[in-house]
């Protein structure tokens, strides 16, 4: 091939995606807008519960040293399109060293959770997503409901929650995708979001006792609370105003260590912050405090809740 096919073909593969987002663009622009979510006071919803599967966990893995072991590389070649090749054969290389390090340290992570299996390989997902529903405390009216149901025609809630366990097994971590879907709209989300929840450290001598106790249900009960946390964040967010607070960096606790994220500060009570980071996520994590500044009124807070504070 001469060169300047090479170049003509490269600006058709360049230019047919921005063809296929244009006329998806120009279609969405006479779609009905979807429905905005109305103030937790006057929102019931629904959270569907799919299948039963187990309930996802892995361990916190560290994974700031992974993939950067390479150094600089010269790429000899004899022409403008040799290097290109030379360059982009390069950072495909990279890349999968990257991913292979990065899942060799996942793996390692996982461990953590070896001496917890059994109770896990009980943990269903129509357990927890029930609990957390009931547990769960913004909108008028919340309830549960199958996947299999498609009589539902009222606000519709679905997640895909994802949970991880420090090494030093004192804290839970909860990832989740929340979406939220208007009536009669199971197509196209009104609000989508990732809400990260990080439990209280706790502080029991023995965390594998502690968790794994009555078949596990401290570990279960406190997955659930996570779940409900981040249902009451995204419920919360979807029909807020959003103001526009200044960035800053916050420092909270990831079980026993301290971590930093840069953001925007929408709360901060009961030693807990609740952070838009800068990729539009909501996280709830807990601050290093003195004991003595945290109010009596507080009780034992999981995450707090209320991004409108």
């Amino acid at each position: 091939m001469s060169r300047s096919a090479l170049i003509v073909a490269i600006a058709l593969l360049v230019m047919a995606p921005c063809a296929t987002l244009r006329t998806a663009w120009a279609s969405g622009k006479n779609a009905p807008a979807v429905a905005s979510v109305p103030a937790p006071a006057a929102l019931s919803w629904s959270l569907e519960i799919p299948l039963d599967t187990r309930v996802p966990f892995s361990g916190v893995a560290n994974f700031d040293n992974a993939g950067n072991s390479a150094g600089a590389m010269l790429y000899p070649a004899p022409n403008a399109i040799g290097l290109l090749a030379a360059v982009l054969t390069h950072a495909a290389i990279e890349k999968s060293s990257r991913n292979s390090e990065k899942s060799k340290v996942q793996k390692d992570a996982d461990k953590v959770l070896d001496p917890y299996q059994p109770v896990l390989d009980d943990f269903l997902t129509g357990t927890l997503l029930g609990r957390g529903a009931s547990l769960a405390t913004v909108g008028a009216g919340r309830q549960a409901v199958l996947r299999e149901r498609d009589d539902h025609q009222g606000w519709l809630v679905r997640v895909t929650p994802a949970y991880s366990m420090t090494q030093d097994q004192t804290t839970l971590v909860l990832d989740n995708v929340v979406e939220i879907y208007g009536p009669n709209e199971r197509q196209r989300a009104s609000y989508v979001n990732t809400i990260r929840v990080i439990s209280t450290a706790r502080s029991e001598q023995d965390m594998l006792s502690y968790w794994t106790r009555d078949q596990g249900m401290p570990l279960k009960e406190e997955s659930a609370e996570l779940l409900a946390a981040s249902l009451d964040i995204a419920i919360a967010d979807a029909s807020r105003v959003k103001a526009d607070p200044q960035f800053k960096t916050v420092r909270y606790m990831e079980g026993r260590a301290e971590r930093v994220e840069r953001g925007q500060l929408l709360a901060e009570q009961c030693g807990r912050v609740l952070l838009r980071s800068l990729r539009g996520t909501l996280m709830s994590a807990p601050i290093k405090t003195d004991e003595t500044m945290t109010s009596s009124g507080c009780g034992d807070q999981t995450a707090n809740t209320d991004p409108s504070t």
